[in-house]
């Protein structure tokens, strides 16, 4: 099974300077877990995905002991979300990406995906993003093409 029959063609492109208010809209609008971030001549610069921005927007170990107040009153973290919200995507994407290309085999991807701890990666070809394949994707693609030996 080639990555080209189990990925999900269908991303959307952003430019670096988008705003996190943006991304996420988008995000929840088109039920995507990331997007793909490129520059105004179509070349990749980074992916960014849910696990971006929860990094981002939720405060770290760090954050949380200096700020105890944020355990016991969640309300007080909203100002933070304010000023985060307009922070552009390149300071929160992945920009060191791993590719693969239509031809690899599925299996290949997520052998990749599971050595480099990412649950996601571009498709491409050329330079040009036609895709994006991840673990579920791959789960699927497999049990759909070997859905006919699990009958009872």
């Amino acid at each position: 099974m080639k990555v080209q029959e189990v990925m999900n063609s269908r991303i959307l492109k952003v430019g670096p300077k988008t705003p996190l208010r943006r991304i996420l809209q988008l995000l929840l609008r088109s039920h995507l877990n990331d997007l793909i971030v490129v520059d105004n001549k179509d070349k990749l610069l980074g992916i960014v995905t849910y696990g971006d921005l929860s990094r981002k927007l939720l405060p770290s170990e760090q954050e949380l002991m200096d700020h105890e107040e944020y355990l016991t009153n969640p309300e007080l973290m909203e100002a933070r979300f304010k000023d985060i919200v307009s922070v552009p995507v390149d300071e929160v994407m992945t920009k060191r990406i791993i590719t693969i290309s239509p031809e690899s085999s599925a299996i290949k991807a997520g052998a990749i995906m599971r050595v480099h701890q990412v649950k996601q990666l571009p498709v491409m070809e050329n330079q040009k993003v036609l895709g994006i394949i991840s673990h579920t994707d791959i789960g699927w693609g497999l049990m759909t093409k070997y859905s006919e030996y699990m009958k009872d």
